[in-house]
């Protein structure tokens, strides 16, 4: 018999989304459960959930990337569309006698968690970042701990993280209890390396020069992500140190109408060092760029498992990164890549000079991350492990999930 549940999944509409390729990849390896799938736009990802579950579109007033709805008329609205969606949420649960509701980020939860718990659903809220330094509404995120029954993130350090960032609700021993991880999925069908003729030809389509020293940089153009600081703080020492490097950034990219892309185009022009950079925007084949690249780079503002980097580890590419959560814990607890402190710019261009001038170590590091990734982010496995949450938090088991 399979075990019911259903999926409340905020999408922001952008092209590069590591949180919907997480919650998908976790929607595709659970066949032990019947899913409902609730979310807010038609988009190619929903597409792709009816085949493993019915999908329905609810209205869910909430400001998307590159928008920015913060006038009284836009709170009001907000309110109003929560209350009558944790309403329907409470009629959906008692109607289908549902026991489990995973809301996928801070914005599904306040849409449907109160009216979930309403109807006796158990309340599952799956976070997917750490909160921005210096951020308000901590009291919001402790009140949401009270509510959900379990506080799933993506890594030990996350756990952690989470736990000093909601002090000191979190210390007691009930809500200290509810937090749990489970490591994202990656698809190692799509995510693995390839032979060298056939990288040689992936680099020959995406336009990478024969000699030159190809760095990805993979995510949408935005400041979470941090490409701004880096083009001012890096790029320069990294052009003066390998002189045949060439940085490409993968991810949304639209100077005409976002800010803060524009300005990243600006700061390159004023670098002086156009010739050695691109923007290659939004792709599809963001798996060929990671077999592609030379050295995979990240130095993000803040993380909760970075995709670009668990994808990029499975596909072979050596990975340089400020440590924003998680990072550590992967690159440095396997062995599989370079951890920088965040904001240490200085250190991030070493590391990435000397991987640049090391042919060896990008060979060591490209046979050992296929290996860590497929053992931390196996489908099979993580799949079952969150079927086996669902099903022991549906149940009412103390014990639901200690990884």
């Amino acid at each position: 018999m399979f075990q019911k549940i259903i999926f409340v999944i905020h999408q922001i509409g952008s092209g590069a989304d590591g949180g919907i390729q997480s919650i998908s990849e976790l929607l595709f390896n659970t066949p032990r459960l019947e899913k409902l799938v609730i979310t807010n736009i038609a988009t190619p990802a929903s597409a792709r959930w009816e085949a493993h579950g019915e999908v329905a579109l609810w209205n869910m007033t909430e400001a998307a990337h590159a928008q920015s709805r913060r006038g009284p008329g836009y709170r009001l609205g907000q309110i109003g569309r929560r209350l009558a969606n944790n309403w329907r949420m409470a009629r959906l649960v008692r109607r289908q006698g549902v026991r489990v509701v995973h809301c996928n980020d801070h914005r599904a939860f306040w849409n449907t968690a109160l009216g979930a718990k309403l109807a006796g659903a158990n309340v599952i809220l799956n976070v997917r970042d750490t909160m921005r330094p210096g951020a308000r509404f901590h009291f919001m995120w402790r009140l949401a701990l009270r509510i959900c029954d379990l506080f799933l993130v993506l890594s030990r350090e996350m756990v952690d993280s989470w736990i000093e960032t909601l002090k000191p609700l979190s210390l007691k021993e009930r809500q200290r209890a509810k937090f749990a991880f489970l490591y994202s999925i990656v698809d190692m069908a799509r995510f693995h390396p390839v032979p060298p003729e056939t990288r040689r030809r992936l680099r020959q389509e995406l336009g990478i020069g024969e000699s030159e020293i190809a760095i990805a940089y993979v995510g949408r153009i935005e400041a979470k992500k941090a490409q701004l600081p880096f083009i001012r703080e890096a790029l320069e020492p990294i052009v003066e140190r390998v002189p045949n490097v060439h940085v490409h950034f993968v991810g949304d990219f639209l100077p005409d109408r976002d800010a803060y892309s524009a300005a990243c185009e600006r700061a390159v022009a004023e670098s002086g060092c156009g010739r050695a950079v691109s923007f290659a925007g939004y792709t599809a084949r963001s798996a060929d760029w990671y077999r592609a690249c030379d050295v995979l780079v990240l130095a993000s503002e803040r993380e909760g498992l970075p995709r670009c980097v668990i994808e990029g580890l499975a596909c072979g590419a050596p990975v340089v990164s400020f440590d924003v959560c998680s990072v550590r814990e992967i690159l440095e607890g396997h062995e599989c890549g370079r951890a920088v402190n965040q904001g240490d710019y200085g250190n991030l261009v070493t590391a990435i000079a000397a991987l640049c001038d090391n042919p060896g170590e990008r060979a060591r590091l490209a046979g050992r991350g296929p290996e860590v990734a497929t053992r931390l982010f196996d489908a099979g496995r993580n799949g079952d492990l969150y079927a086996d949450l669902v099903t022991r938090l549906s149940w009412g088991a103390d014990d639901v999930f200690r990884h």
